[in-house]
């Protein structure tokens, strides 16, 4: 009778131990969710859909590739403490970060590539289900190396698209957010907050090697800042200013492939990712960074008036952080180390990327998650100057560096703007 009664007591702890166990491994699983639709909101069947996860210091890795259905849906699940991994680590180092999964399609029919991101919080509670529709447009058409890809007889299948990652590179050190310049007669005073709670963000810039330009994704990074950090500097006249922070720059290049019927790799196109992420909000300071490589841009006027003087009540006008944003988009952009400039000024040749490209790529900073936090620039100007804040535009992605330069020009009398038409008109009646 003891015997029996041993047994079954031990069988029950064996299924009870195995339910449990049943139950931790399905807890643990999540299902990943992505609706393809085209511009007017229609199913894109038969599309390639690889989502990557990234990690510190290590290469992306791909999570799962699928092919849409009719309804240009896919479903993939997996583990969700096994999905975050290294980055459960830093979670118990008390940094509250969301990272952005990788999206990469690529849709036969249509022609197209597209690359999305997809924001998963770094928590231990598993969400079980993450879904999102996703819009692809018509503007990223890859020039693809093999006409047998492009021929309907003859599409690619799933079993024959390989991703490669080719180069992964990463930098940490001091990137400038913010530079104010001024001239001989302007002076500013700035101010850069990051309020505890908030949020600062990085979004994913890619660029192919079909083209010449790179083109700002979605948000791939974010950190709540956990306190207030705060810095302001004077900026005398024909001076500079400068915020900083210390972070990491992260660029990889990843090759797409065809398998062809012999079984060769046969390279198809080659994307180029750079984002920012890790910020260091201790390290915040009003010092230049590391030597910064702006780029391509060109200049916009921020703001115009007229100077009263230098009292510290007669500035002539503040920049707040909203007139950096451009069809209120709330991104602005840094630019890379010089650092970061030449190991990308060797590296991409080396994949035939066109060489226009590099002067496009910058790290672009979100502010969407932004509430208290803030930057301001109080302007002084010498009296009766006419005084001009320029910001620095990169019109390929439609955005502002948060770079300032002040320029003043002297009053000019009604006497001085009027003689030179009054030459014009002389000259005019003596028909020269």
């Amino acid at each position: 009778m003891i015997k029996k009664v041993a047994l079954v007591l031990f069988l029950a702890l064996v299924m009870g131990f195995t339910s449990i166990t049943m139950l931790a491994t399905n807890f643990d699983e999540c299902r990943i969710e992505i609706d393809l639709r085209d511009e007017a909101g229609n199913p894109i069947k038969g599309a390639i859909v690889t989502i990557w996860m990234w990690y510190p210091e290590e290469p992306s890795v791909v999570l799962a590739q699928a092919e849409t259905d009719e309804n240009g849906i896919i479903e993939v699940t997996t583990n969700w403490r096994n999905l975050l991994g290294k980055w459960l680590e830093r979670l118990q180092d008390g940094k509250n970060e969301k990272v952005g999964l990788i999206v990469d399609i690529y849709a036969p029919q249509q022609n197209i590539v597209e690359t999305k991101t997809i924001l998963i919080p770094i928590t231990r509670r598993n969400p079980g289900r993450i879904r999102r529709v996703i819009t692809i447009t018509k503007a990223n058409k890859p020039k693809l190396r093999i006409a047998a890809v492009q021929n309907r007889d003859h599409q690619i299948r799933i079993e024959q698209y390989t991703p490669i990652v080719e180069e992964v590179y990463e930098h940490r050190g001091r990137t400038n957010l913010v530079y104010v310049k001024t001239d001989a007669g302007t002076k500013a005073v700035m101010a850069y907050g990051l309020a505890a709670g908030d949020a600062t963000m990085a979004r994913l810039v890619i660029g192919y090697d079909y083209s010449d330009y790179t083109t700002v994704s979605d948000v791939i990074y974010s950190l709540t800042h956990s306190e207030d950090k705060s810095v302001d500097t004077p900026v005398d006249s024909s001076s500079e200013g400068w915020v900083s922070m210390i972070l990491t720059t992260r660029f990889e290049i990843i090759g797409y492939y065809w398998q062809d019927e012999d079984g060769n790799l046969v390279l198809m196109y080659r994307e180029f990712r750079l984002w920012a992420y890790d910020f260091d909000i201790d390290s915040l300071a009003a010092i230049k960074g590391e030597d910064p490589v702006w780029g391509t841009y060109g200049q916009r006027v921020l703001k115009e008036g007229t100077g009263k003087g230098f009292d510290p009540t007669d500035y002539v006008f503040c920049i707040q952080r909203f007139d950096f944003y451009v069809n209120n988009r709330r991104i602005v952009e840094a630019p890379i180390s010089a650092i970061v400039y030449l190991a990308l000024s060797s590296i991409l040749p080396e994949f035939d990327f066109s060489a226009d490209l590099l002067p496009t790529i910058k790290i672009v900073i979100d502010h969407s998650e932004w509430v208290e936090s803030s930057f301001t620039c109080f302007v002084w100007g010498a009296e009766g100057y006419e005084i001009t804040a320029y910001g620095r535009y990169v019109s390929v992605h439609g955005t502002y560096f948060m770079a300032i330069d002040l320029a003043s020009a002297p009053p000019s009398s009604e006497a001085d703007r009027g003689f030179p038409q009054q030459i014009y008109n002389f000259l005019h009646t003596l028909n020269v």
